[in-house]
């Protein structure tokens, strides 16, 4: 789970919607080809983590909106 370590300041529930909005917003940028090589695929996914830990620190909690915050931010670069 990429969020585990910021377990201290969410709780369970939080961590899972977190982890869930990671999971699918991977999965989709995959799909689309977003990350063709290990480099690649490296830096989305901590630009996923930071979108979504930023986006959980201003009270966003809903899986969904997690995970098109974070397709937003990625969509955009």
């Amino acid at each position: 789970m990429p969020f585990q370590e910021f377990s201290p300041f969410f709780g369970p529930d939080e961590l899972d919607a977190m982890s869930a909005a990671y999971n699918s917003a991977w999965c989709q940028l995959w799909v689309a080809g977003m990350a063709v090589t290990p480099h690649q695929a490296g830096v989305v996914k901590r630009k996923l983590i930071q979108v979504i830990l930023a986006a959980a620190c201003t009270g966003e909690r809903k899986r969904e909106r997690l995970n098109d915050i974070a397709l937003r931010a990625l969509s955009v670069r």
